[in-house]
C-alpha cells in the first residue's frame, strides 16, 4: 500500500475524484458517496471492496462530516476501491452551474409532449429529459444549503 493510501485509510475518509472531458471537475475526501448506477443505487463507504459500475442519470451524494452535497451526474463510470472513488462522466454539474429555469422549461415541454406524443421512442426521449431536468432542479435547490468548494477549471482560464 503506498503512502496516500496509507493516509486515506487512516483517517477514516474516501478521496472522492470526478473526471470529466473538461478535466478534473470535483475533488473532495468524503465520508460516503452514493451514486445512481444503471442497475440502482450504489453506496460506497470506506474499505469497500474493488468494484467497477456504470453510472445513469442521477444524483451524486457526497457525505462529509455531517453535511451533504448535491451533484448532477449523467452517466459514465466509477472506479472504486477501499480508499478511493473516481469517476468518470460525460456530465457533472454542481448547483451552481445549473440554469434552474432552463431545467423547469425543458421539464414542463417534456411533461406537455409526453402528453401529447404517442410513438413509444419519442416517450422514452422524453422521460430521459425530464428525469435529467428533475434531477437538475433538486441539485440546484440545495445550492443555498451547502457551500461548495471552488475548484478552478484549468480550460476556463484560457
Amino acid at each position: 500500500m503506498d503512502r496516500q493510501q496509507d493516509n486515506a485509510a487512516d483517517s477514516g475518509k474516501l478521496d472522492l475524484t470526478i473526471i470529466t472531458p473538461r478535466g478534473v471537475k470535483f475533488v473532495e475526501k468524503a465520508d460516503m458517496v452514493i451514486m445512481r448506477c444503471i442497475d440502482g443505487d450504489l453506496g460506497v463507504l470506506p474499505g469497500h471492496a474493488p468494484v467497477s459500475a456504470v453510472l445513469g442519470d442521477g444524483i451524486l451524494r457526497i457525505y462529509n462530516n455531517g453535511i451533504e452535497k448535491k451533484l448532477a451526474v449523467f452517466g459514465g463510470v466509477v472506479e472504486i476501491d477501499d480508499t478511493k472513488v473516481n469517476i468518470l462522466s460525460t456530465i457533472a454539474q454542481r448547483p451552481e452551474e445549473i440554469d434552474l429555469e432552463r431545467a423547469e422549461r425543458d421539464r414542463q415541454e417534456a411533461e406537455a409532449a409526453m402528453r401529447e406524443q404517442s410513438e413509444e421512442h419519442q416517450i422514452r426521449r422524453l422521460q430521459v429529459l425530464l428525469h435529467r431536468s428533475l434531477v437538475r432542479i433538486e441539485v440546484s435547490t440545495h445550492l443555498e444549503e451547502t457551500p461548495y468548494s471552488q475548484e478552478e477549471d484549468p480550460e476556463e482560464e484560457d
